[in-house]
């Protein structure tokens, strides 16, 4: 990518303001390759996040580098760079901490019996809208610790995101220790690594975690959903609140085809799942149970 025609150093007043207008062809652009709003309400979050960028290539303007990205042949590289910043979102180890306590008490009290998902074949679960990890490894801690118990308990967890920036420090599996303070001490003991050298305060998952995890980009508005085999649970939380109404019953629609037959569904507790009583029932809040194998 040729570099700006304008170069800047790093003490340069950041002056000119994202404008509406830039504002508009960032959220189209969005909005048509993640299928993501951004309504005005989000006009700082993405001059904070697109500045990062500006400043990083040396551009004097975000009009400039935007224009950069949106209008020329040499923007088709940073374009990924630009989705990548605007959809990338927080996460934490045991974000919503009920539903990891309802997942060891639904796999334990309604699956375990029943000797299938799980014993007979490995239960299944995606992750969607992963972000850097955190939410894929509790669910690889927490289904290890299962296993302790049961030993013949076996599972699988795919987990994707849009963001390759994220993809990628999910894969690294190494996050400063301030970030695994959520996860129950003896659940850290038992599969977080700290680093040797003691100046740097890093955790690494183990690698009986990392193994049971495997990571994928994926699009959901865009990409294809033949998932097969389908899955036991899906965790999508805090993600769809960021689609219109007509994309989240879409992606809703497609989450019921993925799942088996009585699979689980978790949402956010921001989130809800109204007009889609065909396919769902509410178990807990936030928490849904296939009930229609409909194609």
């Amino acid at each position: 990518m040729s570099q700006a025609s304008t170069q800047v150093d790093a003490h340069t007043p950041w002056a000119d303001p994202l404008s509406a207008k830039d504002h508009k062809r960032v959220a189209r652009y969005i909005q048509q390759t993640a299928g993501i709003q951004l309504p005005a309400s989000k006009r700082s979050l993405i001059e904070g996040r697109l500045r990062k960028r500006q400043r990083k290539l040396g551009y004097a303007s975000l009009h400039e580098y935007i224009e950069m990205v949106l209008d020329s042949g040499a923007g088709a590289a940073e374009r990924l760079h630009l989705l990548d910043a605007i959809t990338t979102n927080k996460t934490d180890f045991y974000r919503e901490p009920d539903h990891f306590r309802f997942l060891r008490e639904y796999i334990l009290g309604e699956l375990a019996p029943l000797r299938a998902a799980g014993w007979e074949r490995p239960l299944r679960i995606w992750s969607a809208g992963c972000s850097s990890g955190e939410e894929p490894y509790t669910i690889a801690m927490e289904m290890l610790e299962i296993r302790q118990d049961n030993p013949g308990f076996h599972f699988q967890v795919h987990a994707t995101d849009i963001s390759v920036s994220c993809l990628d420090t999910a894969r690294r599996a190494i996050y400063p220790h301030a970030r695994v303070e959520p996860v129950p001490l003896a659940v850290r003991r038992r599969y977080l690594l700290r680093s040797r050298d003691k100046t740097r305060d890093l955790v690494r998952m183990a690698p009986e975690v990392c193994e049971k995890v495997r990571f994928a980009t994926f699009n959901l508005l865009t990409d294809s959903y033949d998932f097969e085999p389908r899955f036991d649970m899906i965790f999508c939380r805090n993600v769809m609140i960021y689609f219109n109404h007509s994309d989240r019953a879409q992606i809703a629609q497609r989450f019921a085809h993925s799942l088996q037959p009585g699979g689980v569904l978790f949402i956010g507790h921001s989130e809800t799942l109204t007009g889609q009583t065909t396919f769902f029932q509410q178990l807990i809040p936030a928490v849904y149970q296939k009930i229609s194998d409909r194609r």
